[in-house]
């Protein structure tokens, strides 16, 4: 009822702005009516119209107010310069963008992302194909009334005379309504997140995000002033992927998804860790360089827990089961090309999209970790791992033995029954390498063993609104950010600091955010480096616990009240 009522106001408005045509002289060869600027401005509106039929906690009130500031912007030409070209270029441009927003949102359920466009460029017309089919819906034929509102705004010109008065007025009102909503927006620094549509403002961040990825790609390993122990150590940071602590059992869930890390004696868990972000990319730079929320610094000109690591005299591996081949990834995979050994197994897919619908499980990663624990004698080795863990689609994340939560009656439970069972498989590969670490551990109680896992951020699976995934609007639901953080500790690593496991031990419920896992994994691996900031690691009694965590929504996470 309420997108009827939105509706119905809209086209209300529309009919009334008709009655100012007499006194703003505007004026139609054939109909006298300003006809046309209501077909333009409904094509316009007809988007989020449809996007709050299709998904509407996705949609945010303002985005009315952006269109109606950016249709005034593109038909401000024609108010001064009435001119068939330029009416006629102002609507060409608010139709593209409508309609690849709209199309998005018919196909996907959400509005346009940088991600979808990384992996539009990266797809080939065999893979379009089939992704149109599988997406084949219904709902597509609402594209038809899109396209009759754009025929008839592009084939009706408004033809408006040159009379002064009430004109003239209209003019400058409109003109100081665009400056001050977007003036208002560039002052306050952000411009591109609340003063844009949804297409446009996909297009800006995608061109930052481009440029990032073209810097990653030419960039080397860069040498840092850092020394380590001399006592051997390995240490494994395991990177999750889209994994919600609140759908495992280890933090409550009802489920139970993760009996075997609960069933772990030498696990620490964290309650009250967060990421700011809600992307692999942005986490991934975000937690592995110096760069932070308060502090950023762009990719390539910043320093790299890699650089640090190597310069310490670790040799460093990064193992991964995402897919090396297309756009998304290639950045991430860039950002790989630091380590001494980057080792990509997942090479079923042909490109990044293809990967997520095919079953390459995590487990394919083990035997790769044992291989490099066993055969490589370095006294000193910083592993990542990086899981495919609950990517979507989540029925391909586990094997058939893992199907712990099925029959669903409809979409909605099935979704989240796969997702259960991916993070149900997911716990038994975490914890297959603990148990894989600690066994190596157990033979060499010289060196310090110790392995962290974390997600690079959370799912939305029906926790907040109707949806799943981990795309946003405007405000990231808490579901996106809210990540497992769990420490294995062998005993050698317990025994040996005694004061630092206890510290350690204290800091379980405190806050923390991982854009400052590079300081904390430092601190973990007892490197000193003039980049190290006590202050900013959770194991450190120098921690600032009470660090304003700012998300990259703009807000401030405070936690569940």
């Amino acid at each position: 009822m309420g997108i009827a009522v939105r509706t119905l106001f809209f086209f209300v408005v529309c009919e009334k702005m008709l009655l100012l045509q007499p006194v703003c002289n505007i004026d139609m060869k054939n109909k006298k009516s300003a006809l046309p600027f209501v077909w333009s401005a409904a094509m316009l509106m007809y988007v989020p119209c449809i996007a709050l039929c299709v998904n509407p906690p996705l949609v945010v009130g303002r985005i009315f107010l952006i269109l109606a500031a950016w249709y005034v912007l593109w038909m401000l030409p024609f108010m001064f310069f009435p001119r068939k070209f330029c009416y006629r270029t102002a609507v060409a441009v608010l139709f593209a963008g409508g309609l690849l927003n709209l199309a998005h949102w018919l196909v996907l359920k959400c509005p346009l992302n940088v991600s979808s466009l990384f992996v539009l460029l990266n797809t080939n017309g065999s893979e379009a194909a089939e992704f149109v089919s599988l997406k084949a819906s219904l709902r597509w034929l609402l594209l038809l009334p899109y396209l009759f509102l754009a025929v008839m705004a592009f084939r009706h010109v408004p033809e408006i005379s040159s009379g002064k008065g009430v004109l003239r007025v209209v003019r400058i009102v409109l003109l100081l309504f665009v400056l001050l909503f977007y003036g208002e927006a560039a002052l306050n620094g952000r411009f591109v997140r609340t003063a844009l549509p949804d297409t446009e403002r996909t297009l800006c961040s995608f061109s930052g995000e481009m440029k990032a990825y073209r810097s990653l790609k030419r960039r080397q390993f860069r040498p840092v002033e850092a020394q380590a122990s001399e006592r051997p150590c390995v240490s494994v940071l395991i990177i999750g992927e889209s994994c919600n602590r609140n759908h495992m059992s280890l933090y409550g869930y009802h489920r139970q998804t993760s009996p075997r890390l609960s069933r772990r004696g030498d696990i620490l868990c964290f309650t009250d860790v967060v990421t700011p972000y809600s992307a692999t990319l942005n986490s991934v730079l975000g937690s592995l360089t110096e760069s932070n929320m308060d502090a950023p610094i762009s990719p390539d000109s910043c320093f790299h827990a890699l650089d640090v690591y190597r310069s310490a005299g670790f040799t460093t591996y990064w193992i991964s089961n995402q897919s090396p081949i297309g756009v998304w990834d290639n950045a991430v995979f860039n950002f790989a090309r630091v380590a001494d050994h980057p080792l990509f197994v997942n090479r079923a897919a042909n490109s990044s999209f293809e990967s997520t619908q095919l079953a390459v499980y995590d487990e394919v990663l083990l035997p790769v970790l044992h291989r490099v624990l066993y055969e490589d004698t370095a006294s000193r080795k910083w592993i990542v791992l990086h899981l495919m863990g609950s990517h979507s689609q989540y029925d391909k994340r586990y094997p058939a033995a893992y199907a712990r939560y099925c029959g669903g009656a409809d979409k909605r439970q099935r979704t989240i029954d796969a997702y259960d069972n991916s993070i149900l498989y997911n716990d038994a590969v975490v914890d297959s390498i603990f148990t894989m670490l600690a066994q190596y551990a157990a033979a060499r109680p010289h060196v310090r063993t110790h392995s962290l896992y974390i997600s690079d951020h959370g799912e939305n699976v029906y926790d907040a609104g109707e949806t799943a995934g981990h795309d946003f609007a405007d405000t990231i639901p808490y579901a996106n950010i809210e990540i497992p953080f769990v420490l294995w500790l062998s005993a050698n690593d317990t025994l040996c600091d005694t004061a630092f496991y206890h510290r350690v031990r204290s800091r379980l419920s405190q806050p923390f955010m991982t854009d400052d896992l590079f300081h904390l994994l430092l601190d973990l691996d007892g490197i000193s480096t003039p980049l190290f900031q006590p202050e900013r690691s959770l194991f450190n009694p120098a921690y600032r616990s009470e660090r304003p965590r700012l998300l990259m929504d703009g807000r401030v996470y405070r936690g569940r009240r």
